[in-house]
């Protein structure tokens, strides 16, 4: 579904040079100068390492010939997309931003940092200045009007991309765009005066688990790069609410929403990392006790083998793989690369571009349009993650 509230004059579409000074009180960034310019050292990558980054560079490849808008610089949300407002919302196009984050990172070659490094400039389109009380980001770039219906979730899963444009660069600017974004979250999205909780857009409809789960680990993050008390305060505040009204003790997992509390896999991982990060930060080992009791049960209710849709399991796949640089377990990296080897065989259609389910089915209309950007670059964004993912010994 679009996002769209405001008419976008094609004057808003121009590349947006923004400097890396955030509105407001922004927390202090720990990096040093240096460090936006110095390239991160070259891994050695493995065979299997190496086999993915081809699979995903050759993915993002795909992205950039068949949905690249030439005529307004950006990305188009459907092949061939006549639409008045054509380009690809924050949801449409995070996985793509993704798939370059990673690459970046496995292969950090000054071409693969100055692809990404061009795409994060462009990501800045999204950032809303006249969103109140905080500038964040809008779901379409361009969007200007104080009215904007936006998404919390969005701005989570946004803050994230631009950390890992951080990770992979150490340009402190993308730093600062996502510190915009938890900013903004606290702000305008978390429900102080209802008992907490983050709402899912502007309009207040519920208290969302994709809007908690994207910004608790951003928050995390943040607090892993900054030592801010700022974002440690808010990662703190969020994860107490997860894990109490935010939780479905039934389930042994985070609620979907204030309405249904059936948990959905692109929720729980981003919270079970959250805390494995969180817990070695601040050295509180109840945190990793209870992460690795999350880890579990999710592995146990989702299965091994994904189905739900790419856009979503490629996100759950994404942190999975994050929690086992951390604590080492192969069960993750099989159940990534298990599910990568099914969509490396099945996914692709007759044009060669994966836009079918991983188990090489048409994907149904609830959950994704034909020809969607977002399916293309979220299972290419699991190729991405593995080719940084360092195979167990």
């Amino acid at each position: 579904m679009r996002r769209l509230t405001l008419i976008l004059t094609l004057s808003a579409l121009a590349p947006a040079c923004l400097g890396a000074a955030s509105t407001g009180a922004a927390a202090p960034v720990v990096a040093s100068a240096s460090a936006a310019s110095a390239a991160p050292q070259q891994p050695q990558l493995t065979s299997a390492q190496e086999h993915y980054l081809q699979l995903a560079q050759a993915g993002v490849a795909s992205a950039e010939s068949h949905w690249r808008n030439a005529r307004l610089g950006w990305y188009d949300e459907l092949l061939n997309d006549r639409a008045r407002y054509p380009l690809a919302t924050i949801w449409d196009i995070v996985p793509l931003f993704e798939s370059l984050d990673a690459i970046a990172i496995a292969q950090p070659t000054p071409g693969n940092r100055a692809a990404l490094a061009r795409f994060a400039s462009g990501a800045e389109r999204y950032l809303n200045r006249g969103l109140r009380p905080l500038p964040g980001y809008s779901p379409y770039p361009g969007d200007r009007a104080t009215s904007t219906e936006t998404w919390f979730d969005d701005n989570g899963w946004w803050g994230l991309a631009f950390v890992n444009a951080y990770r992979a660069t150490g340009s402190t600017r993308w730093l600062a765009d996502a510190q915009r974004a938890l900013r903004y979250v606290a702000a305008a999205g978390w429900d102080a005066q209802g008992g907490g909780g983050i709402w899912w857009n502007t309009e207040h409809p519920y208290k969302a688990g994709e809007a908690l789960a994207s910004d608790t680990l951003l928050a995390v993050l943040l607090y892993q790069q900054t030592g801010s008390s700022f974002d440690l305060g808010q990662a703190r505040e969020f994860l107490a609410w997860a894990n109490t009204t935010g939780f479905s003790a039934p389930n042994g997992l985070y609620a979907g929403s204030s309405l249904d509390a059936t948990p959905i896999d692109y929720i729980e991982a981003p919270l079970i990392y959250a805390q494995a990060v969180l817990c070695r930060l601040t050295a509180t080992p109840a945190q990793c006790t209870r992460a690795e009791q999350l880890k579990a049960t999710a592995l146990s209710r989702f299965g091994y083998l994904l189905d739900f849709s790419p856009q979503y399991d490629a996100i759950y796949l994404q942190w999975m793989l994050a929690l086992y640089a951390l604590d080492h377990d192969a069960t993750l990296y099989r159940l990534a690369a298990d599910n990568a080897r099914d969509v490396e065989t099945r996914a692709r259609n007759s044009a060669g571009l994966y836009l079918l389910s991983w188990n090489g089915e048409t994907l149904p209309l609830k959950y994704a349009q034909p020809g969607m950007l977002q399916t293309q670059a979220a299972t290419t964004s699991v190729f991405a993650w593995l080719a940084v993912a360092q195979p167990p010994s």
